[in-house]
């Protein structure tokens, strides 16, 4: 019976792998939630971080609410802000292969996210680009406010309020530059190709990659997981024709990595599964 779940598990994670970008979440950035600002981070001086075509793409962003606010006077309870596609843009503009998703703590339906007033709250851009080009990101910023007879509630009303934006305010200053991938996850082997290739995959604890070379050098080999962030790097001399590494992954949690081999001028990516870790 343990061999047949096993099974199962490869072939779900092995589809998984070739037709879908594994779910994530978000987190609060420390430095931002410890500051005296409130509003989203990161902020348009720090801006998106770039992605590559074909490669998995990450941002997290953490929105700030604040308790309350003056003006004209006046004491106003934040309830929550809202965050939607403004009238001409799909899916905030994003680019090709890229989507919008909510934290744990955010509401939201049909199309429109919702974060408490007086609280952290987090969202994250995933997926993976499929069109070089920048990207203008586009939100439209609703923020639904109470008036004040005393002081605000620490929790507040989360339904309740007044949309003070008329007409409607939109942040256009979000960048996020899509690059052309130079390098390629392509599974097939060209003239130049190092011919690199792991077995078994999907991989239990170890597995070994393979590449050849036409002479003795120097070569890199890195793993990224599915949030762009490397788990491994090694160096190692090379020597003609086929060249082996075992690659422990006993310690990994299972998914979807990315490993690259970097030989002089030449750099060839290809995926793996890892199934049965932790």
């Amino acid at each position: 019976m343990k061999h047949i779940y096993k099974a199962l598990l490869f072939a779900v994670l092995y589809i998984l792998g070739l037709n879908s970008f594994a779910q994530t979440t978000c987190s609060l950035n420390p430095v931002f939630v410890a500051s005296a600002k409130n509003g989203i981070w990161p902020d348009s001086a720090t801006n998106f971080v770039q992605g590559t075509v074909g490669v998995p793409y990450f941002q997290n962003i953490t929105v700030k609410v604040p308790k309350d606010t003056v003006a004209l006077g006046q004491t106003f309870c934040f309830n929550r802000v809202e965050l939607t596609t403004p009238a001409g843009f799909t899916n905030f503009n994003l680019p090709a292969g890229l989507t919008f998703s909510a934290g744990p703590t955010v509401t939201t339906s049909a199309g429109v996210y919702k974060y408490a007033g007086n609280a952290n709250s987090c969202s994250f851009i995933s997926g993976v680009p499929t069109t070089p080009g920048t990207y203008t990101v586009q939100f439209r910023v609703s923020p639904y406010v109470s008036l004040a007879f005393g002081s605000c509630p620490a929790t507040p009303n989360y339904n309740g309020g007044t949309n003070t934006f008329s007409p409607p305010q939109n942040l256009s200053y979000y960048i996020i530059k899509i690059n052309p991938n130079t390098v390629g996850v392509k599974e097939e082997v060209t003239s130049k190709s190092l011919g690199l290739g792991n077995t078994p995959n999907p991989v239990v604890n170890t597995t070994t990659i393979r590449f050849s070379v036409q002479d003795e050098a120097n070569a890199k080999i890195t793993v990224h997981n599915m949030l762009g962030q490397q788990v491994f790097s090694t160096q190692l001399t090379t020597h003609f024709g086929e060249n082996e590494y075992v690659l422990n992954t006993a310690d990994w949690n299972s998914g979807i990595y990315f490993y690259t081999v970097k030989y002089k001028q030449y750099s060839e990516t290809k995926r793996m599964i890892l199934a049965g870790n932790r």
